[in-house]
């Protein structure tokens, strides 16, 4: 196969088809040297080709204004060769297309002869036995692992079904040895990150003038100390009491 360019999903759906992918038919039944179930990524392939020049650059494809290449899972496409034992084939393909047309037109400058055959489609598995392609294939839909007929729903688990297929990096994939040996070379996010927040502003508080005036008038004219009222004072504390008519005239009874 040489070199591929391949769609990845989100990283939601890459762990739930991830898992799926992991499923085997039990007990099995193949021989221990059998090639068959390569553990590999979900992907879409863009485009496969033989020799990868030294010009060729991922980050160099202009990809602006292209449509999210986000697609649905439509039917189940059964082979008879090991790279086409069982896939899935999305849909609607024009949301797909603009982007591989995008890949492949870089492709083209740079005189990469290319190939994009069944486009646009998802493997699961890859087996070797005519006789366990057809098992496989029984136990998923008997599992409820892949139902439906015309838009599918795909189960790893009870708790992780996936409808759709969002297209999120593209990477460029050594596949000039076994499956199981394939090699990502290069990634590149379709996704733009996040903008950082805005710094926050900080206004300073105003401080009004009658509160200044307030606190310079407590600090430089401090209020005398309250006076109790004359109810409360003690009878002894009267002012001038021992120089007033009915204070003498009582010391003059007494004596």
């Amino acid at each position: 196969m040489g070199y591929a360019l391949w769609l990845v999903p989100s990283s939601t759906e890459f762990t739930a088809l991830s898992e799926l992918m992991k499923f085997r038919p039990q007990p099995s039944t193949l021989d221990s040297r059998s090639r068959s179930y390569p553990s590999f990524d979900p992907h879409i392939t863009l485009a496969t080709f033989d020799d990868l020049p030294p010009s060729f650059n991922l980050d160099a494809i202009p990809l602006d204004n292209l449509p999210p290449p986000v697609g649905r899972f439509h039917s189940v496409k059964r082979g008879n060769s090991y790279l086409g034992t069982l896939s899935i084939v999305i849909s609607p393909a024009n949301n797909l297309t603009p982007l591989r047309d995008a890949v492949t037109a870089r492709l083209d400058r740079l005189n990469i002869q290319w190939k994009s055959r069944s486009f646009p489609h998802m493997s699961l598995f890859y087996v070797d036995e005519p006789e366990e392609r057809d098992r496989l294939y029984n136990e998923l839909r008997n599992r409820g692992r892949i139902q439906g007929d015309k838009g599918l729903t795909l189960t790893a688990n009870p708790s992780m079904q996936v409808r759709t297929f969002t297209g999120s990096e593209i990477w460029l994939v050594d596949c000039t040895r076994s499956v199981k040996r394939w090699q990502v070379m290069k990634r590149r996010s379709l996704v733009s990150p996040a903008p950082p927040p805005p710094p926050k502003e900080t206004v300073p508080q105003k401080r009004s003038d009658k509160g200044i005036h307030a606190r310079k008038r407590k600090r430089f004219h401090p209020e005398p100390p309250a006076v109790p009222p004359e109810s409360f004072r003690p009878r002894n504390t009267y002012p001038n009491a021992g120089n007033s008519f009915i204070y003498r005239l009582l010391r003059c009874q007494l004596w």
